[in-house]
């Protein structure tokens, strides 16, 4: 079968940096999700350097939310000017699309506001398109719980989150957002250091009682369900999975399916056991599950996490895939382990940056 999608995590620290491209008949339709941490620009750099010059376009670029391991290198990309980059559009919920205190609405980019002057401070005399899909508004599942974008020649695109709930929460919080961003914190407090632990029962561990994110950025988080050709992936940024959950949920009732089968699910915050609950792995069971982290200062992935993904009731050799190569990661490989739960691991080969899933064209995928 043809690839329908072709799926890049990029190397992108703790955060994350995913390029997507769709098949069509001329050039492909491409996505880019976020830009990791600052540092990480030069791999997205040297990523769009890889395309012809007269092909270095995006058409539709997600900064899911304010947080500095994701919006980082999205910085430079859209204030350089010598890589010719195009946008056909650009998801993003800045301040002026924030649900406002008194009347809940929300309201299109006022003139002169400038996405790049927005994230940078960097004045420009043209800003890219911003939120184009939306009328200009928040990208937001609004009252129903999901919203699905159909355009011509493109994916199409269901978005689970966030809720006009989730980004009031947001507008009362920006400012201290904001001051995170410029020192390149998260709300959520780094972990010591831990020594490793055994992973045997998978199960014990899938059920260990865990608190859920809290952190009001990673609750304003834009994901949605791609799905193209019959193939499918669920990117779900750092959303909570109670909003997840729900439009999921409604999802499932609109279209009188048991549940939402995906080919590739990019797991919420990193595979954070407050964002990964059996759950909502069991509303969207997948083929392959992606972590993207390097595991530096918060320790992700969590062990929790994966157990819960490995012991999903009805789970059938699962694949996970790192984008990055360690210890603690490697552990997930252990032949007793992948006697016992069936599933593979991948890793970045020597020569590449990030991990690379190519997801084949089908007919229709039952439910």
């Amino acid at each position: 079968m043809p690839v329908a999608i072709k799926l890049e995590v990029l190397p992108a620290s703790r955060g994350d940096c995913l390029w997507i491209e769709c098949r069509r008949k001329q050039r492909p339709w491409r996505l880019l999700i976020d830009g990791g941490m600052p540092s990480d620009w030069p791999a997205l750099r040297s990523r769009i350097e890889a395309l012809p010059a007269g092909d270095r376009r995006f058409d539709l670029v997600v900064v899911t939310h304010i947080d500095a391991d994701h919006i980082g290198g999205m910085l430079p990309l859209f204030s350089n000017k010598e890589l010719g980059v195009s946008f056909g559009d650009v998801w993003f919920n800045g301040m002026p699309q924030l649900p406002e205190p008194v009347t809940g609405r929300t309201r299109s980019v006022a003139q002169g506001e400038s996405l790049v002057s927005l994230l940078s401070g960097i004045a420009e005399s043209s800003a890219p398109p911003w939120n184009v899909a939306f009328d200009g508004r928040a990208v937001t599942t609004g009252a129903h719980n999901f919203v699905t974008i159909e355009r011509p020649d493109w994916p199409t695109i269901t978005l689970l989150s966030p809720t006009n709930e989730r980004l009031a929460a947001l507008r009362k919080h920006w400012v201290k957002s904001i001051e995170l961003l410029k020192r390149g914190e998260a709300e959520e407090l780094p972990k010591p250091p831990t020594p490793l632990a055994e992973l045997a029962n998978l199960e014990q561990l899938a059920a260990t009682p865990t608190g859920r994110d809290t952190s009001v950025a990673n609750g304003s988080s834009i994901a949605f369900l791609l799905e193209h050709d019959g193939a499918s992936c669920l990117l779900a940024g750092d959303a909570y999975y109670t909003v997840l959950g729900r439009a999921l949920t409604a999802v499932v009732n609109a279209r009188g399916v048991r549940d939402i089968p995906v080919d590739a699910f990019k797991l919420p915050h990193h595979g954070s056991k407050g964002n990964v609950i059996a759950p909502l792995l069991e509303l969207a069971p997948a083929d392959h599950y992606i972590v993207s982290t390097n595991g530096d200062r918060f320790g992700h992935p969590d062990d929790i996490a994966l157990a819960r993904v490995l012991t999903r009731r009805g789970a059938v050799k699962p694949q996970l895939w790192f984008n990055y190569d360690n210890v603690a990661n490697r552990r997930w490989e252990a032949r007793s382990l992948r006697d016992a739960y069936g599933h593979l691991a991948h890793y970045p080969r020597p020569s590449q940056a990030g991990i690379r899933l190519e997801l084949s064209a089908r007919a229709k995928r039952d439910s």
